[in-house]
């Protein structure tokens, strides 16, 4: 992507979320919530946040986002679809297992970048805490990139 897209593209994802209510602001990321009578600011579900739908829609219809909705269309009307949807991931647990055996061949690259990123911002949380990521079959992702 050159300069004007990463542009337009940063400029159409602040905008999806400034359509959630989340802004550049901490406090946005929060929501109150009444338990027993009493207000509580808890963090956002994952409802509450855009999904690639949403990014699509604003995208609009000009001839320079034109470009990124085609290349969406594998992720909200076609075989990646499943992507367009809300997280299922419980991050908070001990132990998490991706299994991403089920996204085929063509699609392994996809899932693996998706969980690794997690698990990365996952760890750098506390870096002072040793954690470990066990990739099972790597040789799956390395070999989709070479083709």
């Amino acid at each position: 992507m050159n300069e004007e897209e990463k542009a337009i593209i940063e400029e159409k994802i602040i905008e999806c979320y400034k359509l959630k209510n989340i802004t550049f602001e901490d406090e946005t990321l929060y929501k109150e919530k009444i338990i027993n009578g009493e207000k509580y600011k808890i963090f956002k579900e994952s409802k509450d946040m855009p999904i690639l739908e949403d990014l699509y829609n604003i995208l609009g219809d000009t001839e320079k986002t034109k470009i990124f909705k085609i290349k969406l269309i594998p992720f909200i009307k076609g075989s990646l679809k499943f992507l367009n949807n809300y997280t299922n991931v419980e991050i908070n647990n001990k132990l998490i297992v991706a299994d991403i055996y089920e996204l085929g061949e063509e699609n392994i690259k996809y899932g693996m970048y998706l969980f690794t990123e997690c698990f990365w911002d996952r760890i750098k949380i506390n870096r002072n805490i040793k954690k470990a990521i066990y990739m099972d079959e790597i040789w799956r992702l390395i070999r989709s990139y070479i083709k």
